[in-house]
């Protein structure tokens, strides 16, 4: 398999506070990784410095065989662009329709004319389920169409990786299982991406490698099976028997 993405001893601190302590990692290309843990362990900030909206305060971030640590900030916009991220909030400019929030970027950064922009959107929305909100403005929308736009608004960078964090906890409980089933048939495509969630169900049934943060560290990887049904560390345990309902 090939590696996309890899971290080296990845570490981040916030003033005193160190959030991520050394932390080894490797996605291969095509994997779904989901990454679960308790609130303040760090795995949004791991997340965030993949693509460096946060910057490590040391170790060192790969992507596509490229140290991209180092980078400018106009080389890493070009890093960014193969890498969607979908946000908590949805962060859908306001004062955009729905086409043009997806339609932006690729007209902007990659130069498609806008009928060919268009085309891309209007297929894109049809695929996360909300063709016939194209003109509506986000206001307008539930939450759980505000995150199906989001990530459409991703996809149309034909990005190499997908980022995705905790993109059902802003939303109404009736509104995730929406969002979810987009994400999931993105999985079967053989999409790479990094999920970080509360939804253990959703993360059983779509991970290939399941991860367990705690306190700055990757504590367990393995199987969904491994992790879910026979965790091996007393911390993944203790944290389990709280979140799964028998």
């Amino acid at each position: 398999m090939t590696t996309i993405l890899e971290t080296k001893q990845l570490t981040k601190k916030f003033d005193d506070n160190l959030v991520l302590k050394g932390i080894d990692s490797k996605i291969e290309q095509g994997q779904v990784i989901v990454v679960i843990g308790p609130s303040g362990s760090g795995k949004s900030t791991y997340l965030r410095c993949l693509n460096l909206l946060e910057q490590p305060t040391s170790g060192e971030v790969v992507f596509e065989d490229q140290s991209i640590n180092q980078l400018t900030e106009a080389q890493l916009d070009g890093i960014r662009e193969k890498m969607g991220m979908v946000f908590q909030s949805f962060n859908l400019f306001a004062n955009y329709s729905v086409l043009d929030n997806i339609n932006l970027a690729p007209i902007n950064v990659q130069g498609m004319t806008k009928a060919d922009a268009t085309k891309q959107s209007q297929d894109l929305l049809q695929q996360v389920g909300v063709a016939d909100k194209a003109d509506a403005q986000p206001a307008s929308l539930s939450g759980g169409q505000q995150q199906r736009v989001a990530i459409a608004r991703a996809l149309a960078m034909h990005p190499d990786v997908m980022l995705f964090d905790e993109p059902t906890s802003a939303l109404d409980p009736e509104m995730v299982g929406e969002v979810l089933n987009v994400i999931k048939d993105l999985a079967q495509t053989g999409m790479t991406m990094i999920i970080v969630t509360h939804e253990m169900g959703f993360a059983k049934n779509v991970a290939d490698e399941v991860w367990f943060m705690d306190d700055g560290q990757i504590i367990e990887k393995g199987t969904p099976t491994e992790v879910f049904d026979h965790p091996q560390k007393a911390r993944t345990q203790d944290f389990l028997s709280k979140v799964l309902v028998s």
